[in-house]
């Protein structure tokens, strides 16, 4: 008599699919013999010529895993730090060193997109001019905001 509560075991999912259930690698292994075998109309260099895309696949597979599978070589992060006993003095100087030479970089990234704006025929100057403008028109507009306030 069955139970209203019987549990069954469970059956791996490779065995209850059914592409797996007609497979026999036995029959397989045979076909595969006697098609080497056949020395009639079908070459080996064909066969193995059809092998090859399929082997050279999964070897790039294999390879990419390995390549993968390993973790990326640890990067060691190097922070300044300063003693105990530096004064403000060094310490804002170390400051506006540290800003002339956030300056310099600007610069002359400022003059490399400059160069490639003229490689590409743009008129660099104009646009520059331009920007001035607007920057000398909107600085114009706070200085009489601020001095409207302070009436």
């Amino acid at each position: 008599m069955h139970g209203a509560l019987e549990i069954r075991p469970r059956v791996p999912y490779w065995i209850a699919m059914a592409f797996f259930k007609d497979v026999s690698f036995r029959n397989a292994g045979t076909d595969l013999i006697g098609f080497l075998r056949n020395t009639g109309k079908h070459s080996p260099l064909l066969f193995l010529a059809a092998c090859m895309p399929t082997a050279i696949i999964i070897y790039t597979f294999y390879i990419d895993a390995l390549v993968k599978g390993t973790p990326p070589p640890r990067e060691i992060i190097y922070v300044e730090s300063w003693p105990a006993t530096r004064t403000l003095a060094e310490t804002k100087a170390a400051i506006a060193e540290r800003q002339e030479r956030k300056d310099e970089m600007r610069v002359r990234e400022k003059e490399a997109y400059k160069a490639f704006g003229r490689a590409v025929g743009m008129d660099v100057d104009k646009i520059d001019r331009e920007a001035q403008s607007e920057q000398a028109a909107k600085k114009a507009a706070e200085a009489d905001d601020t001095a409207g306030e302070g009436q």
